[in-house]
């Protein structure tokens, strides 16, 4: 019955992460899981172990323990999957979706709110669905070079793109906080250099891009509302047309998927999705593989501005006082 368990449960440090994991070892032990998997494989159907595993253990978590590094690391990222069994299990081979509360405030309504009112003093934003010639995209980089024979908008007609259900593209935001920033260090010790976007929907079907394969790793984190993905059997270069399985994730969600795996995003809400991406090292293998050290890339470093006063819990003073000479 080994095929049956869950991923993770072979690590003999896993713990169960909520009451989904538990009644998943229960069926398990007593060969109930067995019996359900087999009788619907008769007919063809999925019998829903895994999302009604994943669901209780969102509904009914447990306390861990363990508490995050003060470094985030690749275990904290892919937690409750070991870095092994991701590596030798899915890397380069299938997607993975971890169900959590976890990572859900890299980048909330609040920063995004923040970032769109700093428009037009950003870097390479980007409205889908404007226009209906070639992607459809309108890219404010490309505006502001003439590469795009488009009008340059206002914050104003932005705002009224938003508001009439257009998605909103942020390219290069890992800077945006240092948890992001920690996140692409420890990706690039594993991986070449990357970036990370953030897509941003207002509401339900609002327009995001067809089934597509892509070039890199793609590790995606779910920080508000509801996302479905399609995922597709079939690799790029071959055309997309088995389905191999369709979720909506929620925030605290985690999803990777494979370089030249097809997928599918629809929108059923208000959604804020990050995309984190890194090509792979060259002639990276497992019977050899390079990790390197934390920093040793190009990747500038996240410095702390904060005044070491102000850190240590005083005020600096709006005057500094005159001493007294008697």
């Amino acid at each position: 019955m080994g095929n049956l368990k869950f991923p993770g449960q072979n690590n003999p440090h896993f713990t169960d992460r909520g009451l989904g994991d538990t009644i998943d070892r229960f069926t398990q032990a007593t060969g109930i899981k067995w019996l359900v998997v087999t009788i619907t494989g008769w007919f063809g159907l999925s019998c829903g172990c895994k999302y009604r595993r994943e669901l209780f253990n969102k509904w009914f978590p447990y306390k861990q323990k363990k508490k995050m590094n003060k470094r985030i690391t690749l275990e904290d990222i892919l937690d409750p999957i070991s870095p092994k069994v991701f590596f030798s299990e899915y890397w380069g081979k299938k997607h993975l979706i971890i169900r959590r509360n976890k990572f859900k405030n890299l980048f909330t309504w609040a920063d995004f709110s923040h970032y769109m009112n700093q428009y037009p003093a950003m870097k390479g934003m980007q409205i889908l669905d404007y226009r209906k010639e070639n992607d459809g995209r309108w890219c404010l980089d490309k505006v502001r070079k003439g590469q795009l024979k488009l009008p340059m908008l206002s914050k104003r007609d932005v705002y009224h793109q938003w508001n009439n259900g257009k998605s909103i593209v942020l390219p290069f935001a890992e800077y945006q906080n240092k948890d992001m920033v920690d996140i692409c260090h420890e990706f690039e010790r594993y991986f070449r250099n990357g970036q990370s976007n953030i897509y941003c929907s207002p509401r339900a079907n609002s327009k995001s891009f067809p089934a597509h394969s892509d070039q890199t790793e793609n590790f995606l984190f779910h920080t508000e509302g509801k996302v479905k993905w399609t995922i597709y059997k079939e690799f790029a270069p071959a055309k997309p047309k088995e389905i191999l399985e369709e979720a909506i994730l929620e925030a605290g969600d985690f999803l990777y998927i494979p370089q030249y795996q097809y997928h599918k995003v629809d929108t059923v809400g208000p959604r804020i999705l990050i995309s984190v991406h890194f090509a792979n090292k060259d002639k990276q293998c497992l019977s050899n593989f390079k990790i390197g050290k934390l920093g040793d890339t190009n990747r500038s470093k996240w410095y702390n501005w904060t005044p070491q006063n102000k850190s240590n819990g005083k005020k600096l003073p709006l005057f500094p006082r005159r001493q007294r000479s008697w």
